[in-house]
């Protein structure tokens, strides 16, 4: 009886965040018009990175740029793109859909790891990650970055279990949004067998490519399109060092050149995991994966609102890793970060590449 209770609760959580996710449905957000561009030159056979690199280029609108990821959400809207043309269905509607799915699988995977542990704290991290704060505050649903959280949390998951899996998954995860590079050394020390991770890896990045592959000229617009162009962004969203330079006037943040934290947002979170994994002899892979987003987080010159969601659910679980069946500290922790996060985004009305003070 009380194990039928307990399903029935996360049942009715996962129903009500997706219907809630199916309300917002309609909406579009500015990005959408970027990857249906993507889509269209892609089909008509057009390399769609043509006219991201263009858009890097040009200083007018900073915040307005072209498709600038590794394919995978390309193709997985160039499928539903398809369908909507032949169904009449809007694609805006149908390219939620693997959205809400690795939505749903993000909440999955935290049953899967916290049901049989402590039933209070799952609860407890399903609405911190379902009625995040950028979606309790915005009422849209208009973001993608639940797909790569998937990918990385899964990835994270088969860590340690299957080389292969892992790779495989880390570098979908990469496909969908390229911040999960800043794990690689974290699945490089704790693989069993590196070197099938990373040919699992290579051998999913060869396949994603292939697209590209026809001539040299596609091969280096690609490359720079999905990957280089993030070397060249100037500030945009709020970054944390730019809030803290401008309010607190540190006029020292400044004076560096943005490419020294371009670099650090990653490299930084490199040296945190060789360091606490081969000197301090951590060893749990949530917590150093924690780390390496926090690292990120703190450099990094590019900030939008829905970056800050990447860290949720590795969060609730290297939290429950340190405090274990401390229930009263694992929600106030819970609380603080949801709170932090809800108020950065209240003060949030332009970027600082818009405006700043």
């Amino acid at each position: 009886m009380l194990r039928d209770i307990k399903i029935a609760v996360v049942v009715v959580i996962f129903l009500a965040a997706c219907l809630l996710r199916l309300d917002f449905f309609g909406g579009t957000g500015k990005d959408i018009y970027a990857y249906e561009r993507s889509v269209e030159d892609l089909l008509s056979g057009s390399n769609p990175y043509k006219y991201t690199v263009k858009t890097y280029e040009s200083v007018d609108d900073p915040g307005n740029h072209g498709y600038a990821y590794l394919p995978l959400l390309m193709y997985l809207n160039s499928f539903f793109y398809i369908i909507s043309k032949l169904s009449g269905v809007s694609f805006y509607v149908l390219s939620k859909i693997p959205i809400l799915l690795a939505d749903v699988g993000v909440g999955l995977l935290l049953v899967k790891f916290f049901y049989r542990k402590n039933y209070l704290a799952l609860l407890g991290a399903l609405i911190f990650w379902f009625w995040n704060p950028y979606f309790f505050m915005k009422n849209n649903y208009v973001y993608t970055d639940p797909l790569p959280v998937f990918l990385s949390l899964l990835a994270l998951y088969y860590l340690d279990r299957d080389d292969v899996l892992a790779g495989v998954f880390l570098a979908l995860a990469v496909a969908a949004k390229p911040y999960s590079l800043i794990f690689l050394p974290l699945f490089l020390l704790k693989a069993q067998k590196p070197l099938k991770l990373v040919a699992s890896s290579a051998l999913v990045g060869v396949f994603l490519s292939v697209p590209f592959l026809g001539s040299w000229y596609d091969f280096t617009t690609y490359l720079n399109g999905a990957v280089f162009v993030h070397g060249e962004r100037i500030v945009q969203g709020r970054p944390f060092l730019w809030f803290i330079s401008y309010y607190g006037k540190v006029e020292f943040v400044r004076i560096i050149p943005i490419k020294f934290y371009v670099y650090a947002s990653m490299f930084s979170a490199w040296l945190l995991t060789a360091a606490a994994f081969l000197i301090f002899k951590v060893k749990e892979k949530y917590l150093l994966a924690a780390g390496c987003l926090l690292l990120f987080y703190f450099f990094t010159p590019v900030l939008n609102r829905t970056y800050m969601l990447w860290l949720m659910p590795i969060y609730a679980i290297a939290l429950y890793g340190v405090l274990g069946r401390k229930l009263l500290p694992y929600y106030f922790s819970l609380l603080f970060y949801w709170s932090f996060y809800y108020i950065y985004l209240f003060y949030w009305k332009d970027g600082f590449h818009i405006w700043h003070p």
